[in-house]
């Protein structure tokens, strides 16, 4: 081991360092790529700091690299790396970067960077950043003007200028943040978000988690998560929270890892401390009067690195991006992914019955071949595909059951708590009981609850528990309420009795013949069809199920003439406040119209996209479910009550319905006045919080299939419905309305020269139920 006054590096590699390294086997990828590496000759620094750049080797070239980090990777492959100058303060600059080409002309599977300094110009240094291995440019601090270089602004030590050149060569920057802060300093950010913006064939690469040494600073990259120009390298960085932090905005495919040779050769390790960070090596820190031997910095990070992949559960596939795959594509040394999300659904379609599990998220009622089946992670209204591709959620953000965003950090850390303390067993989760009394004391009728995992297995428990409770069999309904046999048994009869409530076609295949003359419709705001069938059943009707409003407002008298009719025959009320619960009104759209139903059932948000839901009823309607069989395994664990009394603790924090209405509002607007604006034949209907529009045109079908396909390629999820939540931020649907006035603008224009037409038929949207294969 190298040593000096200062204390010791460790340019060996000891047998307690192969110990650490055999206890990361298991997480150490088959292929390596390193995307943060030092390549320099020692004289050409003048006047190195003691320690580690003077302590090893005179030359420090590719091949020194390769073998001080084989050592840490001992079962890799070493694929190359990306190189730069070590930019210390009077570092010959030309000098350092022509030892850099002729090592690159050495190794051709490995790429450069160029050490510039704010006074040069791009022409002064065309030799170089025309070396076909050079990628790009490395700035530092320390050639600022600025002083002290640690707190100065990026434009002091890297000018426009150099922005613009590489935006026009398409190449990589490699930042080193300083001030204080680092990312969350907000001159920082508001440098990084202009120049991303201005120069988007940039490569912005963010060095050491945007030097996150200070984990907590890391949050500071949430500003810059639209910027689908920048990526984090996790060199140097020794504690996974940083990394989890790009994990969590940007996703597995932007992060890059980096040794950070030669300092990965150091002995110790970063840490946050107070409000900054500090570096325990040798320098700073008596390894005498450690407990146990410092270990490499390259371990260090490695063991960091690998904490955030097991956190954010990252996959080996993942895992090798991260190591090898994101760098080399970066460099230009890769080809992108093979796209694998239209495939994948091809395959399912063989496998599985109809595609999907749920019938409004088969692509090919957006657009076939096109949307998007399968996501790799969502947050907030963000989602990334399986091919890494990013979107804006902007259609019914899981079919409404995500009304606070996906994965939303307190519901999450509350279920990750049950999770933890395991969420099932052979006893029953307290948290059941909790839910059902903060629920009874939401809806003042109810006095009980009983619970299920979705919505249409808890609106069949609810029919089933009004059955025995009045005896009858006859049901009433009006809206939609799921797939179970006593729904669709309205469309045994010779007509599509449940077309208009949702979804049309829906065929009673394998329903038995025996329900028929069971289950009867009327339409929302028809009180005369109401009446007339309970002038007809309404002796013999145990329940009349409903949505208290969906598209429309009841017209006066309506809820009130089946709340009192209901009464009159003994027939129980069972409001489904599946989709319309909290989207409008705290507790359901029901208390809004003061109407007291026997029953009310509600799932999707309850659980903010965990699986939950809940019938309440007053102690009279509920009383069949004493005496009914109503039993399931599933029903019995604790991940659904947790969230649900998670989500229920947000709601109590804003006034939820009234923000969901002003961005509904803002977005139907945005469809008026783009429409009118673009001589679009639009209808916008619907309440704000389960807003849509339709095109009022022969061609309809294909024109909201163009919408969709033109929307995904501006990074939208979006048809002609929008339920908006809380994660749409003004400034996100200022981003959306660009979007749809560009695509509005192309719409007019094929209108007018009839391409719309060329959409071919098997590639136009599907609307309601179909067999596909």
């Amino acid at each position: 081991m190298k040593t000096n006054k200062q204390g010791a590096f460790g340019w060996d590699f000891s047998e307690k360092d192969r110990e650490l390294v055999d206890s990361l086997r298991e997480f150490l990828p088959p292929r390596m790529w390193d995307s943060h590496a030092h390549c320099y000759q020692t004289e050409d620094l003048k006047k190195p700091a003691p320690g580690l750049w003077a302590g090893g080797p005179e030359s420090v070239g590719i091949s020194v690299w390769e073998s001080r980090v084989k050592p840490m990777f001992p079962n890799s492959r070493l694929e190359g790396g990306l190189f730069f100058p070590a930019p210390l303060p009077e570092v010959e600059v030309q000098v350092a970067n022509a030892f850099l080409c002729a090592e690159l002309d050495r190794y051709p599977h490995c790429r450069g960077l160029a050490l510039i300094r704010p006074e040069m110009h791009p022409e002064e240094m065309e030799d170089i950043l025309q070396h076909p291995r050079i990628k790009g440019l490395k700035p530092y601090h320390v050639y600022s003007p600025e002083r002290p270089s640690l707190q100065s602004s990026i434009s002091g030590f890297l000018p426009e200028y150099w922005w613009k050149w590489a935006h026009d060569h398409q190449a990589v920057i490699m930042l080193h943040l300083v001030k204080d802060r680092g990312i969350s300093d907000p001159e920082n950010q508001k440098t990084i978000r202009r120049m991303c913006l201005d120069y988007p064939g940039l490569k912005l690469v963010l060095a050491h988690a945007a030097r996150s040494f200070h984990a907590p600073h890391a949050a500071g990259i949430a500003v810059l998560k639209d910027l689908p120009n920048i990526w984090f390298d996790v060199s140097g960085i020794c504690e996974p929270q940083a990394i989890m932090t790009v994990l969590h905005h940007f996703g597995p495919q932007k992060l890059l890892w980096g040794s950070d040779f030669p300092i990965s050769s150091l002995r110790g390790k970063s840490i946050t401390l107070g409000d900054g960070f500090f570096w325990l090596d040798g320098e700073a820190c008596k390894w005498d009067k450690a407990l146990g031997s410092p270990s490499l910095v390259g371990i260090e990070s490695l063991r960091a690195l690998k904490e955030a992949c097991e956190w954010m559960a990252l996959d080996k596939e993942e895992q090798q991006e991260i190591f090898c795959a994101n760098g080399m594509r970066l460099a230009g040394l890769g080809d992108g992914p093979v796209p694998v999300n239209q495939a994948l659904y091809r395959h399912a379609k063989t496998r599985i019955p109809g595609g999907v599990q749920l019938l409004s998220k088969r692509p090919e009622n957006m657009a076939p071949a096109y949307w998007p089946p399968y996501f790799r992670d969502a947050r907030g209204c963000e989602v990334r595909d399986l091919d890494g591709i990013r979107y804006y959620d902007f259609s019914t953000n899981a079919v409404g059951a995500c009304l606070l965003g996906y994965a939303h950090p307190a519901v999450n850390e509350a279920v990750m708590r049950r999770v933890r303390r395991g969420s099932t067993c052979s006893l029953n989760p307290p948290e059941e009981v909790t839910l059902a009394d903060r629920l009874c004391a939401l809806h003042p009728w109810a006095e009980q609850a009983r619970f299920a995992r979705g919505g249409g297995e808890a609106c069949a428990l609810a029919v089933r528990i009004g059955r025995a409770t009045t005896g009858r069999s006859l049901v009433g309904i009006c809206g939609y309420h799921g797939w179970q046999d006593w729904y669709l048994a309205a469309n045994l009869g010779t007509e599509d009795a449940l077309n208009g409530h949702l979804l049309p076609g829906l065929e009673p295949a394998g329903v038995p013949e025996d329900l028929r003359g069971t289950a009867f419709t009327f339409r929302y705001n028809d009180t005369q069809a109401f009446l007339e069938l309970i002038k007809t059943h309404g002796n013999r009707m145990a329940a009349v199920i409903m949505e208290p409003g969906r598209r429309e407002e009841p017209l006066p008298g309506f809820l009130e003439t089946v709340r009192e009719v209901t009464l009159k025959y003994g027939i129980l009320l069972i409001m489904d406040e599946i989709t319309a619960g909290w989207r409008m009104h705290r507790g359901g759209l029901h208390l809004r119209y003061g109407v007291k139903p026997d029953m009310a059932v509600f799932a999707k948000a309850l659980g903010n996209g965990f699986p939950i839901a809940a019938v309440l009823g007053s102690r009279t309607a509920m009383e069949g479910a004493h005496r009914s069989f109503l039993s399931s395994t599933s029903w019995s664990e604790g991940i659904g009550p947790t969230a649900a009394l998670a989500t229920l603790e947000q709601m109590n924090e804003i006034d939820l319905p009234a923000l969901v209405k002003a961005r509904g509002e803002s977005v139907q607007q945005c469809w008026r006045d783009l429409g009118t604006a673009w001589g679009l034949d639009l209808e916008v209907y619907g309440f704000p919080a389960l807003a849509g529009f339709r095109f009022c045109h022969p061609d309809g079908e294909r024109l909201r299939t163009l919408f969709t396909r033109e929307m995904l390629q501006r990074g939208f999820l979006a048809g002609t419905a929008f339920y908006p939540g809380l994660a749409h931020a003004e400034n996100i649907i200022a981003s959306y309305r660009e979007a749809v006035d560009q695509v509005f603008a192309l719409l007019s224009e094929s209108l007018e020269k009839g391409t719309h037409r060329l959409l071919p038929e098997e590639e136009v949207a599907k609307s309601g139920f179909s067999r596909l294969v």
